[in-house]
C-alpha cells in the first residue's frame, strides 16, 4: 500500500510542478496531421463534431460498410481496404478508432487495421477524456490550490479500493484526468461491464434496479447471465428512449416476476430538472428540457433490492442521496458510474462510504482512457 500511495503523491508532484495543457492547446498539435476517423456511426459523426470545433478538420471516416461515393458530414467514407488509400498513404495517416468498444474488440480492430497497413491507430478516447470536467468547479483544469484541499480525500478513497486491479485502475484514472495524459491507461480484460467484471457481487440480481435504463440494454445482457429476475425496476426520463424500453421489456417478460418503469430521472428530490437530451443521453443543463425525476426513497417502499446500477451523466451524487435510506437498509449491491466527473472518482466512493462503512470497493474502467469507470460496493 505504500508503494501505492507513493506513486499517488508522485501524480501530484507532477501535476503542481507541470500543469497540463487544455483540450483547446492539445488540438493545436493535431492541425498538421491527416487524420481518419473509424466508425461514420453516431459516436463517429460526434467525434468530427468535436474536431471540427478545435479546427481540425479529418479527412475522410473509415467504415467496413461504407459504399462507392459515400459521404458523411461532408467528408468522405471508405472501406479500411479501398485500394484508393494507398500503403504509403495508409502508413503516413493518424487513425482515430471512434466506436466504444471494450478492449478484446478494440484490439481486434486495431490490429486489423495494421495488417492493412495503418501504423498510426489509436482510440479517440485518448482525446475525447479531456472534455470530462470536475463538476464541483466546471473547470477543465483547476489550480494547485483544489487539490491540495482533496489531496487527503483522494488519498483515503485510494486506500479503500479492495484489490490490485482497482488500485491501478484508480491510479490510472487520477493520472489520465490529473495530467490530462491518456496514452496509458488501466482497462479491465473481464469481458462484461456490470455483470463479468471479475467483482465478487454477494446479492445477485433478483431485485435489480437500473437507473439509467436508456431503451433496455443493460436489462438484456444482464438476462444473459442469469434466468431470471424476481423484480425489475427501471428509470428513464427521455420518453423516446422509455417507449422503447417498455416494448424491450415486453420481449423478456416471461423471465420476469414483477417490472416497474418509470419515466423519470433519479436525483435527490422529486420534482422535475431541466435536461439536455442527446442520442443515447440527457444531462442536467439548465437551458434544457424540463423532464420529471424522482427520489428513489419516495418511491421504493419496502422492496427488496438486490442490485443498483446507477449511469445517469453525472447526476450519480445526487441519486445516491436520494436512495440513501435503501442503501443502508438493505445494503444491496452497488454498480456506480464515476466517470462523468473527474472528481465522481473520489467523491462518489466517499458518500459511499459515509452511508454504509462495511461496503468493500472495486474499481474497473470498461474502455479505454478512464471512460466507462465503474465503481462496484458489496458487503
Amino acid at each position: 500500500m505504500d508503494t501505492i500511495v507513493q506513486m499517488l503523491d508522485e501524480i501530484f508532484t507532477t501535476r503542481i510542478s507541470n500543469p497540463p495543457v487544455g483540450l483547446a492547446e492539445f488540438m493545436k498539435s493535431q492541425k498538421d496531421k491527416t487524420i481518419l476517423l473509424y466508425g461514420a456511426g453516431a459516436f463517429g459523426r460526434e467525434n468530427l463534431s468535436l474536431f471540427r470545433k478545435y479546427g481540425v478538420e479529418p479527412f475522410a471516416f473509415l467504415d467496413r460498410n461504407a459504399e462507392p461515393g459515400m459521404e458523411r458530414m461532408g467528408i468522405p467514407v471508405y472501406k479500411p481496404d479501398d485500394p484508393e488509400l494507398s500503403l504509403d498513404y495508409r502508413k503516413s495517416v493518424q487513425v482515430y478508432i471512434s466506436i466504444t468498444l471494450p478492449k478484446r474488440i478494440m484490439s481486434g480492430i486495431q490490429n486489423d487495421l495494421k495488417q492493412l497497413g495503418y501504423q498510426n491507430v489509436s482510440p479517440v478516447q485518448i482525446i475525447t477524456a479531456h472534455q470530462v470536467c470536475y463538476d464541483d468547479t466546471k473547470e477543465e483544469n483547476p489550480g494547485t490550490e483544489y487539490f491540495e484541499t482533496r489531496k487527503e480525500r483522494i488519498e483515503s478513497v485510494l486506500k479503500l479500493m479492495e484489490d490490485s486491479e482497482s488500485r491501478e485502475t484508480f491510479l490510472s484514472c487520477i493520472k489520465g484526468h490529473l495530467l490530462r495524459d491518456y496514452t496509458s491507461y488501466k482497462e479491465t480484460d473481464f469481458p462484461c461491464q456490470y455483470f463479468d467484471a471479475g467483482v465478487p457481487l454477494n446479492k445477485g440480481f433478483g431485485g435489480f434496479v437500473d437507473c439509467g435504463a436508456y431503451i433496455g440494454d443493460s436489462l438484456e445482457t444482464l438476462l444473459r447471465y442469469c434466468d431470471r429476475l424476481d423484480t425489475y425496476i427501471a428509470f428513464e426520463p427521455v420518453l423516446d428512449n422509455f417507449e422503447m424500453l417498455s416494448k424491450n421489456t415486453d420481449k423478456f417478460i416471461d423471465r420476469i416476476g414483477k417490472g416497474f418503469l418509470y419515466p423519470c430521472g433519479v436525483s435527490d428530490r422529486t420534482g422535475v430538472e431541466r435536461f439536455s437530451i442527446a442520442a443515447s443521453s440527457s444531462t442536467v443543463d439548465e437551458n434544457g428540457e424540463l423532464l420529471p425525476i424522482i427520489k428513489i426513497d419516495d418511491v421504493l417502499k419496502n422492496v427488496p433490492v438486490t442490485c443498483l446500477k446507477m449511469d445517469i451523466e453525472g447526476s450519480e451524487p445526487m441519486a445516491l442521496r436520494g436512495a440513501a435510506e435503501l442503501i443502508r437498509t438493505q445494503k444491496p449491491d452497488l454498480e456506480i458510474s464515476v466517470y462523468h466527473s473527474v472528481n465522481h472518482f473520489w467523491d462518489i466512493p466517499y458518500i459511499i462510504h459515509e452511508m454504509v462503512p462495511e461496503y468493500k470497493f472495486y474499481l474497473r474502467s470498461h474502455t479505454p482512457a478512464s471512460l466507462e469507470s465503474v465503481l462496484y460496493c458489496t458487503v
